[in-house]
């Protein structure tokens, strides 16, 4: 039995567009589509480069993964259940890509992002087939850029209004447009989903399963947007399941982990109030359930990404870059061999070399920045696991 439902009307420019979901129960023409959301900046984007699979087999604990994310070959797999749809920008052009999950959704096409790890366990878990619908694009903010309509105008503080940095009206929200917009344009009727998804049949339909969104970098770096972002994210919440009519739509908030579960206890970058972000992000959970009606409760979860951060290897980033610019101090005369060693010390680096084991480790673990979580395959991969468990369990609720 199918049961077809409009969930979505949305006045726009040129009229009216109308979307709808089938609403399914298994019957005769099979099961339908799960469709999930993905949604972000440039965590979500992904920054995990292929070639730092390898390490995941060098940890006991994390090795098993390797047989579900590479095949027989040795090589990354590809699904043959679930499809991806991603909306982005790359080398400063608007990009779209679909196909089944593979690596190649994330910064460029040799990098994933949680869509990995996520699309893969949904892969093996599900019987129905998969489309993950991603929208993320890097260095954008909830106040701003993805701002929800609820939340009203953006309000600067006084030091942008001093400074002329008030963003131009047209900016406020617009990725939060984008993302519907292109959320809209991928379910629009059968033949666009046939454009991700081949196979899609029109008869089972499609279901709306769930929303992730990791994101966070660009608020926590701005304290008049910290202090706004757990209101902004019950706004951003409560639009989202309201736009899809899903009010009871799953939704997970991935909670900015870079430098770990404690980031206070860090040795290095301390002035980043990482702690006082992440507390908002675990608030709006909170508040959000405290605010709607008991029937819609208990479907809006927190993950957080610090226990996947590998402290380890961001101890070796932080003496691969500070040793570096001592060195360059150094040759500049800048600083005294006395002075370098004396930093080296303050900070147990040695003599401030690297040692061949953290260069194997480094060379085989990480690809990018520490902001982009190292870009390690290790955490990018676990990390879109475990949003994939925490959505199966919120779908039995």
């Amino acid at each position: 039995m199918v049961v077809q439902s409009p969930i979505l009307m949305k006045k726009e420019s040129l009229g009216y567009v109308v979307f709808c979901t089938l609403l399914s129960v298994t019957g005769a023409f099979g099961k339908p589509l799960k469709v999930y959301i993905l949604a972000g900046q440039s965590n979500m984007q992904g920054s995990a480069h292929q070639s730092t699979f390898a390490a995941i087999g060098d940890d006991p604990k994390s090795a098993p993964l390797l047989k579900e994310i590479l095949d027989q070959n040795g090589e990354p797999v590809v699904c043959e259940n679930s499809w991806v749809a991603y909306q982005t920008t790359r080398g400063g052009a608007d990009t779209t890509l679909r196909g089944k999950v593979k690596v190649g959704y994330g910064f460029d096409d040799e990098r994933i992002g949680p869509e990995f790890g996520f699309g893969i366990h949904l892969d093996g878990a599900l019987k129905e087939p998969v489309l993950i619908i991603k929208t993320a694009w890097g260095g954008k903010s909830l106040a701003v850029d993805f701002r929800p309509p609820s939340a009203g105008p953006y309000l600067p503080s006084k030091r942008e209004k001093e400074g002329g940095n008030v963003p131009d009206e047209k900016v406020v929200g617009h990725y939060y447009r984008e993302m519907m917009g292109f959320v809209r344009e991928t379910l629009k009727g059968g033949a666009s989903i046939r454009k991700v998804v081949p196979d899609y049949d029109d008869k089972a339909g499609y279901e709306l399963a769930g929303f992730v969104w990791f994101q966070g970098w660009n608020d926590m770096c701005n304290r008049h947007h910290i202090e706004q972002y757990t209101g902004n994210m019950i706004h951003f919440i409560s639009d989202v399941r309201r736009e899809l009519e899903q009010p009871k739509l799953p939704f997970i908030v991935g909670v900015l982990g870079v430098y770990g579960t404690d980031p206070d206890s860090r040795r290095f970058d301390k002035g980043l109030p990482v702690t006082d972000f992440r507390k908002t992000q675990f608030a709006a959970v909170a508040e959000y359930d405290a605010k709607v009606a008991p029937e819609y409760r208990g479907k809006v979860i927190a993950v957080d990404s610090g226990p996947f951060y590998e402290l380890a290897l961001s101890e070796i980033y932080w003496k691969r870059r500070m040793t570096g610019e001592w060195k360059r101090r150094l040759k500049n005369e800048e600083m005294t061999q006395e002075e370098y060693l004396e930093e080296c010390a303050k900070f147990e680096f040695g003599d401030g070399e690297i040692t061949a084991k953290e260069k194997r480790t480094w060379d085989r673990s990480s690809s990018n920045a520490e902001y982009h979580y190292l870009g390690s395959g290790k955490t990018f991969v676990r990390f879109g696991k475990a949003l994939a468990e925490a959505m199966l369990d919120l779908e039995k609720k």
